[in-house]
């Protein structure tokens, strides 16, 4: 294929994907699998037990650019246990990928290996300018023998977030946390996300398409109505060369995957993703993903929601922190317009107040 060639199919690619909500079906010209495959358990800090199981997939670039993996774990009865992403800028020749599956999810499923590597899909390109298929397996590799123990379990708390006023006010939850690194890389997993993330009833209200054709959605709850914007999720890396988000909604019987382009640090090597598009009707699978400085030993990540609060009388929120990092919880809350006087706030535990 001439050079020539090749930026008109990557127009062409582009557009249909974008316009057309198409993709082209080839793209094996652009890269391949090279059929090398290795698999080990990763014990980051040294307790004995995985963080992750992580699968290196060896791949073939003929036409340098952005390249995304995508596979699935299966146990010997073709259960589905975890799914994982990678995504990152190649040059031309044969290089690694790597699947890094969640070792939280693998111990809280139960299933045991030895685990099917499957419904492998490599694609050249980004959420920005389109993605062209360059290959895919569903049989693609048998890893060694698991057991579902060998992995950590997971820890989760709910917070609680209570208070009483009456008016507006535009809050910003955040979470800090340390992030170990592994050859030259860093990732945290964020399985069973929920939108919103409350442990409580919530009516979920669809905006009028008519009047916000990017669509959206508000929340009401007792005591508290939660407008659709704001809508802010930032993520920002400290330490790092890039940063990277791959996104799994399930939504009933239906999974759809997505990754974001590469976010390059900045000369601070601090690195930046933020977006106001993720919606509810579902749980999703959040992987944060990215190379680290070198001889970097760990990375700080900070996860932030901004939301606006119209409140009227006494409220509780209980917000559901499954998957989350264990780290440093953090809340700031300012009145709009003036309007909220704040009678008592507070952010604590949920089972502080249990007896």
């Amino acid at each position: 294929m001439s050079k020539a060639s090749l930026i008109l199919l990557l127009f062409i690619a582009a557009y249909c994907t974008v316009a057309c909500g198409q993709i082209l079906p080839n793209g094996s010209d652009f890269a391949g699998l090279t059929g090398n495959y290795s698999d080990k358990g990763i014990d980051i800090n040294g307790d004995g037990k995985f963080e992750y199981l992580n699968i290196d997939v060896g791949i073939h670039i003929e036409y340098p650019g952005e390249y995304s993996l995508n596979g699935y774990l299966y146990d010997r009865n073709d259960k589905e246990v975890v799914w994982s992403v990678d995504h990152r800028n190649f040059t031309y020749g044969d290089h690694t990928m790597q699947l890094a599956f969640d070792g939280k999810t693998i111990q809280k499923r139960g299933l045991n290996g030895p685990y099917r590597l499957g419904n492998l899909s490599f694609t050249w390109g980004s959420a920005t300018i389109g993605l062209i298929p360059c290959a895919r397996l569903d049989d693609a590799y048998e890893t060694a023998f698991y057991n579902s123990s060998d992995f950590v379990d997971p820890i989760s708390t709910d917070k609680i977030l209570s208070g009483s006023g009456k008016g507006e006010i535009l809050l910003t939850l955040a979470i800090e946390t340390i992030v170990p690194t592994f050859s030259g890389r860093y990732m945290y997993d964020i399985v069973g996300l929920n939108i919103p993330p409350l442990s409580m009833p919530v009516e979920i209200i669809g905006l009028d398409p008519k009047k916000f054709p990017r669509g959206g959605y508000d929340y009401r709850l007792q005591g508290m109505y939660i407008p659709g914007k704001p809508n802010n999720f930032t993520i920002i890396a400290r330490g790092v060369k890039n940063l990277n988000v791959g996104l799994m909604k399930l939504q009933g019987n239906r999974e759809r995957t997505w990754v974001s382009s590469q976010f390059m640090a900045d000369e601070s090597a601090i690195a930046k993703a933020e977006t106001d598009l993720i919606s509810p009707n579902g749980s999703y699978h959040v992987k944060i993903f990215g190379d680290s400085l070198e001889n970097e030993t760990k990375v700080d990540l900070q996860m932030t929601v901004v939301k606006k609060l119209i409140v009227d009388g006494p409220f509780d929120l209980l917000i559901n922190t499954t998957g989350f990092p264990e780290g440093n919880y953090s809340y700031s809350a300012k009145a709009l317009n003036g309007s909220f006087s704040f009678d008592e706030l507070n952010f604590r535990d949920a089972d502080v107040n249990q007896n």
